[in-house]
């Protein structure tokens, strides 16, 4: 994950994270630039579904982007829908 400064647009480093949930991170952030040296605090967090876990956590609930082939399905269905996918083949040699 790329960041840029909000300051100088340079790109930043994460120097620290901390989990708040299991869907939200907050993470110290601290400018490349040395003449700009801005740190600041962000958070990252599981906004939505593009597609479905195949192994879903049933604790956790990311609501389905509406752009995701999944969506025209039932939300309720969320969890089944990983299963509906082709088993991975197997190599062989």
């Amino acid at each position: 994950m790329r960041l840029a400064c909000p300051h100088c647009g340079t790109i930043a480093t994460i120097r620290s994270s901390k989990e708040l949930s299991t869907t939200v991170r907050e993470a110290s952030v601290q400018c490349n630039n040395v003449e700009c040296a801005h740190t600041w605090v962000t958070r990252i967090v599981a906004d939505r579904t593009i597609a479905p876990s195949m192994t879903p956590n049933p604790k956790v609930y990311i609501p389905l982007s509406p752009r995701s082939p999944a969506a025209g399905k039932s939300a309720a269905n969320q969890m089944e829908l990983g299963m509906e996918h082709p088993p991975p083949r197997m190599a062989t040699g």
